[in-house]
């Protein structure tokens, strides 16, 4: 038996351009469930309440924006949705470095940050 067989998924286009897609989305969305309260506790030195708010600010949107925004979204095409939202939360997310970088990172930033990528990710 080989590990890649030679017909099935692997061989159809749309399946891998959705799995390499999914792939990468929820790669993101790991790196930043894990990147950013290290970023606030290595970088900025955050307390374990700051580390802590982060999180209510990561989930908050869910909490606000899931029932009204789900009814909307339901009558749109979803591709586009997803991949602007993927995109949408990358550009947010590439805040995170420059700023770093450019010596200007702040909690509150992170706290945004969070906010938006949670808006845009659940």
């Amino acid at each position: 038996m080989s590990l890649w067989p030679r017909d099935g998924l692997w061989r159809q286009p749309d399946f891998l351009r959705l799995w390499g897609a999914q792939t990468i989305s929820q790669f993101g969305s790991q790196i930043t469930l894990l990147g950013l309260p290290l970023v606030a506790v290595l970088v900025l030195d955050a307390s374990a309440f700051e580390v802590a708010l982060l999180g209510v600010f990561d989930f908050l949107p869910f909490l606000v924006f899931s029932l009204p925004a789900g009814v909307w979204v339901d009558r749109l095409p979803r591709k586009p949705i997803l991949v602007l939202s993927d995109l949408g939360r990358a550009a947010v997310l590439l805040t995170v470095p420059v700023a770093a970088v450019l010596d200007a990172l702040t909690m509150w930033q992170l706290y945004a940050v969070g906010f938006a990528a949670g808006t845009l990710g659940h």
